[in-house]
């Protein structure tokens, strides 16, 4: 049986993409009225936000692991994506950060450079959208990115070229996240910042990583994805940005605020990893 909020939100995907602006924006007015969240990404009100597909559930199944979506923290399965932008749960979370940290007049955003590390298109929109500063993507194989770049060899940048980063579920793919780590900490100006983001599990306490080759289906059983080097707890996680000489602030319902947790579709168990270079 099709997956019928999956299905509704193909075809609203398929509508903000191919409809006349003046259509979209008179039908997001019309249906805006009796939508009870809001998308920080696109900034568009939303009567419901999409799941997660359930091809990730069945996958988990199929290959025995013992990990549940309920158990990672910063991931509403129920409500994953919005229905007009695509943006994940975790983009409406950094979108609901960025202006608190971001430069607030146009003449200090020009000054400020932010490197955006395999981008997200909805985030990646609404920072090009909405902020004025020197914006930067990089990605090893996406295509469209201004810089063909691997995180763990950056020499493209130098020492201290970036006033703040966003690495959002990247670390989990990379052999060595140590020397990636590292890399982002030097492009990084001294009192800057990055958001820095993996699938946490909240049901393990250490990270989950084998010195050996697994293959797919076992990383799919272990790790929770066919292409991924490790599962992280939040202790290990935390860990290795310190390791890496990071300053770690962890910003969940407290920071945000629950009310605006649950109107942009966030998990209260939602947290937003924020590593920062003090020297």
């Amino acid at each position: 049986m099709p997956n019928r909020p999956r299905c509704a939100y193909v075809l609203r995907r398929a509508f903000y993409e191919l409809a006349p602006a003046a259509l979209h924006s008179a039908v997001v007015r019309l249906l805006g009225r009796s939508a009870g969240f809001f998308c920080s990404a696109c900034e568009q009100p939303v009567r419901q936000f999409a799941p997660l597909p359930d091809f990730y559930s069945r996958k988990l199944a199929e290959h025995g692991s013992d990990l549940r979506l309920e158990d990672f923290e910063t991931c509403n399965f129920r409500s994953y994506q919005c229905p007009h932008c695509g943006a994940t749960d975790r983009d409406r979370l950094y979108a609901l950060y960025l202006p608190k940290r971001l430069p607030q007049r146009r003449s200090e955003q020009q000054k400020f450079s932010l490197l955006d590390v395999a981008p997200s298109s909805a985030l990646s929109r609404h920072i090009r959208r909405k902020y004025g500063v020197r914006y930067r993507t990089a990605d090893l194989y996406m295509k469209n990115v201004d810089d063909r770049v691997d995180v763990t060899a950056m020499s493209c940048y130098a020492d201290g070229s970036f006033d703040a980063f966003i690495c959002s579920h990247v670390l989990e793919h990379v052999e060595d996240d140590g020397k990636a780590l590292r890399e982002l900490r030097r492009v990084l100006k001294p009192g800057g910042w990055g958001i820095a983001m993996v699938p946490i599990s909240l049901a393990i306490s250490e990270v989950r990583e084998s010195g050996a080759a697994l293959t797919e289906e076992e990383r799919w059983k272990q790790y929770g994805q066919g292409d991924h080097a490790r599962l992280y707890s939040r202790a290990g996680f935390v860990s290795r940005l310190e390791q890496a000489g990071f300053k770690v602030r962890r910003n969940g319902v407290e920071y945000f605020g629950k009310e605006e947790m649950v109107r942009c579709g966030l998990a209260a168990s939602s947290v937003l990893y924020v590593a920062e270079k003090l020297d």
